[in-house]
């Protein structure tokens, strides 16, 4: 074990003999000898921060990001809406100007791997991939063109929108009990008909801006006008102008129209996830409470497999392997945009061909073959279309889910420097069908329509499942007598479906074989 510093820096994957080499990305045809174990450490750390989707390759907060997300938000869309209704400035356009949400993913896997010799040629192996998942995210408000500003939230500012709607409502209640009792020449004088028309106007506004301060079931409170935008001072001036009305023509208690406060700057500069928690969880997503890292250890999913050598010659050999993955994994969360999965929590079944050939006695060619068969389940999705940034809770749903077919392929050409190093490059294809979503029942169909107020099929969510990519890296292998290690970095340098990302894995690998029997 005293070799274990050096493995760690020189080398990839390996065989238990001396005279041959392994790919560090491509499985080998070799299995452990009758009687033996072969106990591999294999971790691989995945980064990213951009994903290819149709669009092209753009950063995985990208949907959260420009000059037109307010418009996605249905806090801001909704006080939009209100604040037109109450104005009358009917082409008021609510905006936070430029907004960037800076994202970067991680996923690190510690496969320990198990390969037991049942004869020279079979073996029989598990695999229990333990994982770390980690997110951070940024965001940042840069006011240019923005005409929102945050809604207050210090105690002293609760009590001033308390009171205003004390007031008003007070007002308003006193207007519409005069109304109903004669007052004004009511029920049909022209006093009666202006008196009914205030207290319409009145109560229109009251509901707007207690919208905006309150929020609804659906929306949290998040925003309001800037004093100093059009929206800001028609709102001002229509306050003022009602309690005029209220007190001048109908002699109605005033209310105080300047306890109602409006943010005097926008929302600006770099804030941590918090913000952001907030905005989401507006939308019915869950909250990323109050940190912008987020870390978790999960098992993935367990492989069982075994593997047979078909062919071991002196310059060519192949092995055939049988696996199943059990669904022991965390799928990613349906209300959390930025989770990353740990498995995907189904069952897989997967056939390997794997392929050595050695020419001139340096030259090593590995070649993988692996196609796999994903067997349905079930899992929870927001049913929508998938250009929809934000899909309210209401959406959520347990499906049926039918994930693609894979197949991909793996090829690492290396050169042999010595007995116990080699280096060389690797590539690797990988191509997926594309999953298939229905509900699984049609009283599940039913009960989601009466939520959203119409139809919505499942398959909605099939588009943009199917993808494929391909990956480029370097290799270095080290393999003594019964220690091997090696090292590896792969970068996915295409993509098409997706979202696929746009990472690099960086790979270390150890195995050391025991003889029990």
């Amino acid at each position: 074990m005293r070799h274990v510093p050096l493995l760690t820096l020189v080398a990839a994957a390996t065989i238990a003999r001396p005279i041959q080499l392994a790919a560090q990305a491509v499985e080998r045809t070799d299995t452990p000898r009758r009687g033996a174990l072969r106990v591999s450490f294999d971790p691989r750390i995945m980064t990213w921060e951009q994903v290819y989707t149709p669009s092209g390759r753009q950063g995985i907060g990208a949907g959260f990001s420009g000059d037109s997300v307010s418009q996605t938000l249905p806090s801001v869309v909704r006080l939009q809406q209100d604040v037109r209704a109450a104005t009358g400035l009917a082409g008021y356009l609510a905006t936070l100007g430029h907004e960037l949400l800076a994202v970067r993913a991680e996923r690190r896997v510690m496969p320990i791997r198990f390969e037991y010799g049942i004869t020279s040629r079979l073996s029989f192996g598990i695999t229990i991939p333990i994982v770390r998942v980690q997110v951070r995210e940024l965001f940042q408000a840069r006011p240019p063109g923005s005409n929102l500003g945050a809604l207050s939230r210090l105690a002293a500012d609760a009590a001033r929108y308390n009171t205003f709607f004390t007031h008003l409502d007070a007002a308003l209640a006193q207007l519409d009990a005069s109304i109903t009792a004669g007052a004004y020449g009511c029920p049909a004088g022209p006093d009666c008909l202006r008196a009914q028309a205030l207290l319409a106007q009145g109560q229109t506004l009251h509901d707007a801006l207690w919208r905006a301060v309150y929020g609804t079931p659906d929306s949290a409170a998040l925003y309001l006008p800037l004093a100093s935008s059009d929206a800001g001072r028609s709102l001002t001036s229509i306050v003022a102008a009602l309690q005029r009305a209220l007190v001048d023509t109908f002699s109605v208690t005033p209310f105080s129209q300047d306890t109602f406060l409006l943010p005097g700057t926008p929302v600006h500069g770099v804030v941590s996830a918090g913000l952001l928690a907030t905005r989401l969880s507006a939308n019915g997503l869950a909250s990323y409470r109050d940190t912008p890292l987020r870390l978790r250890f999960f098992t993935g999913d367990v492989e069982l497999a075994t593997t047979y050598r078909l062919l071991a010659g002196r310059d060519y050999a192949a092995a055939a392997t049988l696996l199943v993955r059990l669904p022991t994994g965390h799928q990613d969360s349906p209300n959390d945009p930025f989770d990353v999965a740990t498995g995907d929590h189904q069952i897989d079944l997967e056939g390997r061909l794997t392929q050595e050939l050695t020419l001139g006695g340096r030259l090593w060619l590995n070649l993988s073959l692996r196609g796999g068969r994903q067997l349905p389940g079930q899992r929870e999705r927001r049913v929508g279309p998938i250009d929809q940034l934000f899909l309210p809770a209401t959406t959520l749903a347990r499906l049926r889910w039918d994930p693609g077919d894979y197949a991909v392929v793996d090829v690492a050409p290396m050169y042999r420097f010595s007995r116990t190093f080699a280096a060389g490059m690797t590539a690797g294809y990988y191509t997926q069908g594309r999953d298939r979503y229905s509900f699984l029942s049609p009283q599940d169909s039913t009960a989601l329509a009466t939520q959203l107020g119409g139809p919505v099929s499942a398959s909605v969510l099939d588009a943009g499942t199917a993808q494929r990519h391909a990956r480029l890296g370097l290799a270095m292998t080290y393999v003594g007598s019964r220690l091997e290690g090696g090292f590896s970095v792969e970068r996915t340098v295409s993509g098409a479906g997706g979202p696929v990302p746009v990472a690099t894995v960086f790979r270390i690998v150890m195995r050391q074989t025991i003889q029990l029997f």
